[in-house]
């Protein structure tokens, strides 16, 4: 393998332990330049709803014809609504890990102003659009974080 396939595999692995961090994440990121406007979203929820609320939102995966732009899909082929004004968010499947699925028990919001789904295990998801220099767009991005314990602290470079 070269040099260059590696160390984009070893920046894959980077990123995907931070999109593991737990929901006490900073939100910070480098602002996105003047001028690059973020594609056109619902304005934010006023507050977190209910567990209640958040169950019945899961619903049956609909025909392939309807916008799931602004929901996440789940394991379980259902959908909810893409939390943070998230559009196009990959489906959650894809970083919940090995861990088998939970269910969705409540939204809370972090004191950085980010909501996240709390699961019945007590992993976290979420999804927010953040700005991608490398794309020059802003992207939907998708975060897991499951209990465990704390990770090494890395070095500082």
């Amino acid at each position: 393998m070269s040099w260059a396939v590696k160390g984009l595999a070893a920046a894959a692995l980077a990123c995907a332990a931070l999109a593991s961090a737990a929901p006490w994440f900073s939100s910070r990121q480098e602002a996105a330049p003047t001028g690059c406007p973020l594609p056109a979203s619902k304005p934010p929820a006023p507050a977190p709803a209910p567990a209640a609320e958040v169950a019945s939102v899961e619903r049956a995966k609909e025909s392939s014809s309807v916008d799931h732009s602004r929901e996440l899909e789940l394991p379980d082929g259902s959908f909810v609504p893409a939390l943070n004004g998230a559009v196009g968010a990959t489906r959650v499947a894809e970083y919940w890990g090995p861990l088998p699925w939970s269910p969705i028990a409540a939204v809370e919001r972090s004191s950085a102003g980010v909501d996240w789904y709390r699961h019945q295990d007590g992993s976290y998801s979420t999804t927010q659009m953040v700005w991608r220099k490398d794309l020059g767009r802003y992207e939907a991005m998708t975060r897991v974080a499951h209990p465990g314990p704390t990770p090494a602290p890395v070095a500082k470079r």
